[in-house]
């Protein structure tokens, strides 16, 4: 007779906790762990190991510069480092918070593109194939990073994806 009802207690318990799995739904990892954004900071960070430097570290203030430039980018139909209203890397990355004291150093690498060439791998492929992008990705000045990607009609091309990753030291 133990045997059964301790058979039955856990047939309950195993009904209670399946019940539970269902109206609480699927076990998601974090929603950043999943974007086009993240898969990019993984890319860059593979880039880096096999050049023996340390990765790079997420920087909230750094990704609301880079988001919104990207985002600016797409609306505005512009490709630089200097919007058309003149704001900058260091006064982008200053206005969103970024917090530093004494000397610091900051480096921006864009890309845009349609398709797989717009891809996380490809961006990062294309940036280490150009010297001026390939240095501010493997400079040992660059500790923490932000990126950015925004989608739209840009430069005449549906579909199209703008990159920013901003990089930075305190």
């Amino acid at each position: 007779m133990w045997g059964k009802v301790n058979h039955m207690r856990i047939k309950s318990l195993l009904i209670v906790v399946f019940a539970a799995l269902l109206v609480a739904g699927p076990v998601v990892a974090p929603a950043y762990a999943s974007t086009y954004r993240h898969r990019l900071f993984l890319h860059l960070n593979e880039a880096r190991a096999r050049h023996g430097l340390p990765p790079l570290q997420h920087d909230r203030a750094l990704h609301i510069a880079a988001q919104g430039h990207s985002n600016n980018m797409i609306s505005r139909d512009y490709f630089s480092h200097t919007s058309p209203s003149g704001s900058t890397l260091y006064s982008r990355v200053r206005q969103a918070g970024f917090r530093y004291s004494g000397s610091w150093w900051a480096g921006e690498t864009l890309a845009w593109g349609t398709g797989t060439m717009a891809s996380p791998r490809a961006t990062v492929r294309m940036w280490m194939h150009s010297a001026e992008h390939r240095a501010i990705i493997l400079s040992r000045n660059a500790k923490l990073v932000g990126i950015g990607r925004a989608t739209g009609s840009f430069l005449g091309y549906r579909g199209a994806v703008a990159w920013t990753a901003d990089f930075a030291h305190r």
